[in-house]
C-alpha cells in the first residue's frame, strides 16, 4: 500500500496528513516546534488516528447489524484505509474515504466519509462528512485521537476545562474518581496529569460536558494547545503512563462496557442516518 504525506501551511503552522487515514502526522509551530506525538514502538505508534465507524473496541471485537455478525476491530477501520485526495491547497487538504467490499467486510453500509483540514491562522480546523449512500439507516460513531507533545513530563501539564464540570470524570473500566488530580480555578475545572492517573493505560471519561473545549497548558512555560469540541458527544483523555504526551479525543460514541449490546443500533450515544442523509461535526485545534 501507498503511503502519501500531504503538507499544508500558513505562517503559523505547517502541517503534514498522510493519505493513510486521512490522519495527522505532524502539526509545527511557527518556530518549527513539533507539536503532535511522534509514534515510537515503546508506548504508542499512532498519532491521530479517525475512529469510524465504531469508538473504542467493539464487545469482543465485534457488531451485528440487521442479525448479521461483523468482525470489527478497535475504533474501526478507517485509520487502517488508503483514503483520496480530493482537493489540496497552500492551506487546505481534503480527504474521501469510499465503501468498497472490504469495508463491507466489517460494516455492511454504503458511505463516504470526508475529511476536510483546513488552516485557520493557528488554528487547525478538523471537519469530519458523513454521507449514507444507501436507502436505509446507517449506524455509526465518529470520533479523532489526537496526540499532543509533553516532552517535559506529563506532570508540567494541566488541561484546564472551560467550565466546573458538574458530572466528575471516571476511569474508563475502573470507575475511579481522581479526586487528588481535580481542583476548581474560578469555575473552571482542572485536570492535573501525571502518570498515576493514567496507571494500567486507563482513560479519563467526561461524559457530555458543559465544556465546549478544554486547553492543554505548561504550568512552566506557559505553552498551550487549544481543542474545541461543540457538538461532540464525549471526551476521552489518554496517554501510557511514562510516555511524553497525552490524548485528547471528542468523540460522538461511546467505548463499549462489559454489558454493551452487540447490536450497533443498541450501542450508547450511537449515530443514525437516514438513507441519504448527509452528517458534518467539526473540531478546532489551536496551537498557542
Amino acid at each position: 500500500m501507498s503511503i502519501n504525506n500531504v503538507c499544508i501551511k500558513n505562517e503559523f503552522l505547517t502541517v503534514t496528513i498522510k493519505t493513510l487515514g486521512a490522519e495527522l502526522t505532524s502539526i509545527k509551530d511557527a518556530k518549527g516546534t513539533e507539536r503532535l506525538h511522534q509514534p515510537d514502538m515503546v508506548f504508542w505508534n499512532g498519532q491521530a488516528p479517525v475512529l469510524f465507524p465504531v469508538c473504542g473496541t467493539p464487545k469482543a471485537k465485534k457488531i451485528i447489524v440487521n442479525g448479521k455478525e461483523y468482525e470489527m476491530g478497535a475504533h474501526g477501520f478507517a485509520r487502517h484505509c488508503e483514503f483520496n485526495l480530493m482537493e489540496c491547497t497552500e492551506d487546505l487538504a481534503v480527504f474521501s474515504l469510499i465503501s468498497n467490499d472490504e469495508t463491507k467486510k466489517q460494516y455492511p453500509f454504503d458511505f463516504e466519509l470526508i475529511i476536510t483540514y483546513k488552516l485557520l491562522g493557528n488554528s487547525i480546523d478538523v471537519s469530519y462528512e458523513i454521507i449514507n449512500d444507501g436507502d436505509d439507516e446507517m449506524y455509526f460513531s465518529i470520533g479523532s485521537h489526537e496526540s499532543y507533545n509533553c516532552l517535559e513530563g506529563l506532570s508540567e501539564y494541566e488541561i484546564h476545562f472551560e467550565k466546573e464540570e458538574p458530572i466528575k470524570p471516571y476511569i474508563f473500566e475502573t470507575q475511579r474518581i481522581p479526586h487528588e488530580n481535580l481542583s476548581v480555578v474560578d469555575g473552571h475545572n482542572v485536570l492535573s496529569l501525571s502518570d498515576d492517573l493514567f496507571e494500567d493505560s486507563v482513560t479519563v471519561v467526561y461524559e457530555k460536558p458543559e465544556s465546549d473545549f478544554v486547553y492543554l497548558v505548561n504550568k512552566t512555560e506557559g505553552k498551550k494547545v487549544r481543542v474545541e469540541f461543540e457538538g461532540f458527544t464525549n471526551l476521552f483523555i489518554w496517554t501510557p503512563p511514562g510516555s511524553q504526551f497525552v490524548c485528547i479525543e471528542p468523540w460522538c460514541g461511546m467505548a463499549d462496557g462489559a454489558d454493551a449490546s452487540y447490536d450497533i443500533k443498541e450501542k450508547v450515544d450511537i449515530m443514525t442516518l437516514e438513507g441519504g442523509g448527509h452528517y458534518e461535526n467539526h473540531h478546532i485545534i489551536s496551537i498557542l
